[in-house]
């Protein structure tokens, strides 16, 4: 029988593809215990991590990363001191209302918070953990503030601070009470419903600034501060009549004002006339009864040569030839003043012009705050 012969090419050819497929056998192999080992080592790693918190975690923002539990919660009262420190604020415009912690029974719950992390970071898919950690992106975790307290005491607070949040709306004045006025801007009224400040306040307990930035209904004041120009200030006690374009005094004259028997009225008063030359006509009182019933215009009348009058009792600021009596108390209740004053003065008024009677500095003798019924 006829032997048959392999060319040397094809011996070459089989021989190679033997040695590729022994290659790529080869490589499987490697490549297989190379992912067999990884996986073993990262099996072993997240055996070995069990009992302290994986990469990632924290509690209140403080990172528990490779802490033990008991380890996690020391380093959270360390570094959440001041949060646990910090009062209840109940803060609305530029007021704020604030409560101790240990007042209302407020604490952290440490213990409850890391044993949730804990939970949380180990809850994580057995393959997802060793996932991240081989190609070191950690999951994310971090858990809120939770917190226990007295409710009551939190209750019976808002009930007492809602108190003082509520308020009708208070008109502008004129605080004329020193003697020097200080114009009080307005405050609009507030209404804070008290559903919506616990639903706030519960939120606010469960942050580390526990502040309530209370929601109130508005209602407007009557008398906004702008209304306030030009007003006078008589001061009984230092017998002078100032005048003031809001706080700034513009002239200051000195003035005679009643008598003990017929006072000047304190109070908020207002200019309702001015006359020029003026007539003077008897009151028919007591002390007018030897007085004729009409002096006319010109020397001597007891009105000077200019009269501003008020709306009460019917008094008066006007000049006086009586010049001796100014700095006294000599008059039926009328304001008296140099003529060249009364003059000077008629000039710088109209008729609106409000008038700030007080007894003294320090000494209003009356409520400043109140709004006269006639200033609408």
């Amino acid at each position: 029988m006829k032997a048959i012969s392999v060319p040397a090419r094809s011996a070459g050819w089989l021989e190679g593809k033997r040695l590729s497929r022994l290659m790529l056998i080869l490589g499987a192999v490697i490549l297989a215990a190379l992912v067999l080992g990884i996986s073993l080592f990262l099996l072993f790693q997240d055996v070995f991590a069990f009992g302290s918190f994986p990469a990632g975690v924290s509690v209140v923002g403080v990172d528990v990363s490779g802490l033990s539990k008991t380890e996690a919660i020391a380093k959270c009262e360390e570094e959440l001191a001041d949060v646990a420190s910090k009062p209840l604020t109940l803060a609305i415009d530029d007021e704020k209302y604030q409560i101790p912690p240990e007042q209302i029974g407020l604490m952290l719950e440490y213990d409850k918070m890391v044993d949730e992390a804990y939970s949380k970071a180990w809850s994580v898919p057995l393959w997802e953990r060793m996932g991240r950690r081989f190609v070191s992106r950690p999951k994310e975790i971090n858990i809120g503030l939770l917190t226990s307290g007295d409710r009551s005491a939190v209750q019976s607070w808002l009930d007492t601070t809602i108190n003082s949040i509520n308020r009708h709306p208070q008109d502008a004045y004129v605080d004329v009470t020193s003697g020097t006025p200080v114009i009080v801007a307005a405050k609009t009224g507030r209404n804070c419903p008290m559903d919506q400040l616990v639903k706030d306040t519960d939120a606010a307990l469960k942050t580390t600034n526990r502040t309530v930035n209370v929601k109130v209904g508005r209602v407007p004041a009557g008398l906004q501060d702008s209304v306030f120009g030009r007003f006078l200030i008589i001061n009984l006690g230092s017998f002078t009549l100032t005048v003031y374009d809001r706080e700034k005094p513009i002239a200051q004259f000195p003035v005679a004002h009643g008598s003990p028997t017929f006072p000047t009225q304190v109070g908020l008063w207002k200019i309702v006339s001015k006359s020029k030359n003026p007539g003077w006509y008897n009151p028919n009182s007591w002390w007018s009864g030897g007085m004729p019933a009409y002096i006319p215009p010109g020397p001597g009348n007891p009105l000077g040569t200019r009269a501003m009058g008020l709306n009460v009792n019917g008094e008066f600021i006007h000049g006086t030839p009586s010049s001796g009596s100014i700095g006294t108390a000599a008059s039926h209740g009328c304001i008296r003043m140099y003529i060249k004053d009364a003059e000077a003065l008629f000039e710088m008024v109209e008729v609106g012009t409000p008038v700030y009677v007080i007894k003294a500095s320090g000494n209003p003798g009356w409520d400043v705050t109140r709004r006269p019924s006639w200033w609408k």
